[in-house]
């Protein structure tokens, strides 16, 4: 079996996705005769729960401290030890095949093209799913990051070329695709377009028990900023203070919290009335099982997505993905509610979703004016189909067999 070797720096706990994105990855590269190596920080090999493919291969090379990776300086800093980390794992066994990697920022794409510039001729197969000027921190687009990912391009078209590697580029978005469309023309490169969606895409859901009531889905991951905590407690609030909007009769309310940090006790407690208060709320907390998560998911025809919009301006949503794949898979009507601009906005209005944003900070009439207003069916688009059709794992696959 061919090696293949993911190059994950920043996977370090079972909190995020990455554990989401890379076990139906390895899934599908091993049904394919692919033998997939998950190359992550060192931390991860003490997690009961990591994939079994993992081996600790990164310390000090995660995404860290954004003001010393940002600009080239401490980018280049980090990409050298990135580099020394790679070529000491890749110094044993058999050479690898492909290399394929999906959530690097500049610097770590800079670090695997060095390493690349000395290694034998393999595939290469890239998604580049952070913006150019992505700092994981405040507004985006951020320029000092953007001149960094452009010296990583130019370094990574430099070492396919010299030593023949068989590159292939690809996007998680248009959004993405057209951010990156001017660093490509600069450095020589070419795109093969938008790829399925890392996380969730083909998802294969089990219909909802009979007489499930449905969930709006309230948060669901860990307590990174901007992420609509504050927004979905504040539905909460509104519950536990009013009567429920007529749309929203019978219908529960989907928490979960898996993080690194403990809630604050004003939240917690926040959590307890309403779980008191018999509002149907469901909450869950810890990691949640792929497939439990995927039937969870599918009971909620809506999903508050309140992220920030410059924060998120040109980042992505793995939770946007995850919950319309399981729902899209489904058949069944989906709609979200968030601010009216931003990539969520309009990566939902092209993927064909409904999108409902509040007047006034009233997000829980905002959710009821989504569920008055859900269709019949799921109205994907084609750029729907094509982004949560498909399994990521399945794609890269045929990328791969097409570099053959």
């Amino acid at each position: 079996m061919p090696r293949l070797v993911i190059v994950e720096p920043a996977y370090a706990s079972t909190v995020g996705h990455h554990g989401e994105v890379n076990r139906p990855l390895l899934a599908a590269l091993g049904a394919a005769g692919w033998a997939g190596e998950l190359w992550s920080d060192l931390a991860l090999e003490g997690e009961p729960a990591r994939p079994a493919a993992v081996r600790g291969v990164f310390s000090g090379c995660g995404y860290g401290d954004p003001s010393q990776w940002r600009e080239l300086g401490g980018a280049l800093v980090l990409a050298r030890r990135l580099e020394q980390q790679l070529a000491l794992a890749a110094s044993g066994g058999e050479p690898v095949a492909a290399w394929l990697g999906h959530s690097l920022l500049p610097f770590q794409l800079l670090g695997l093209a060095r390493q690349l510039n000395q290694a034998p001729a393999a595939a290469v197969l890239l998604s580049l799913m952070f913006a150019p000027g992505e700092t994981l921190q405040g507004p985006a687009g951020d320029a000092q990051a953007a001149a960094t990912a452009r010296v990583a391009l130019a370094a990574l078209a430099r070492a396919c070329r010299q030593q023949g590697h068989r590159l292939t580029l690809a996007f998680p978005s248009r959004q993405q695709e057209a951010l990156y469309a001017p660093l490509l023309a600069a450095t020589g490169l070419a795109s093969v377009g938008v790829h399925p969606a890392v996380v969730g895409a083909g998802a294969r859901s089990e219909a909802p028990p009979a007489g499930a009531p449905p969930l709006v889905l309230l948060h669901w991951g860990d307590q990174k900023a901007g992420k609509g905590r504050a927004e979905a407690l504040a539905v909460l609030e509104s519950l536990l203070q009013g009567p429920r909007p007529a749309p929203l009769q019978g219908w529960g309310w989907l928490f979960q919290l898996h993080s690194g940090s403990a809630l604050a006790e004003q939240e917690r407690a926040l959590l307890e009335r309403a779980e008191a208060a018999n509002l149907g709320l469901v909450w869950l907390e810890g990691e949640v099982e792929s497939a439990a998560m995927g039937q969870w998911l599918a009971r909620c025809p809506i999903a508050l997505l309140a992220y920030d919009p410059l924060r998120y301006a040109e980042r992505s949503s793995g939770m946007l993905w995850q919950w319309a794949a399981s729902r899209a898979a489904l058949q069944r009507p989906l709609a979200a509610v968030g601010y009216g601009s931003g990539w969520l906005a309009a990566e939902a209005a092209a993927l064909g979703l409904g999108w409902h944003s509040p007047e006034g900070g009233a997000w829980l009439a905002a959710i009821a004016a989504a569920a008055a207003a859900l269709p019949a069916d799921t109205p994907l688009s084609a750029y729907g189909q094509q982004v949560l059709g498909e399994g990521f794992g399945d794609w890269c696959v045929r990328q791969l067999g097409n570099q053959a």
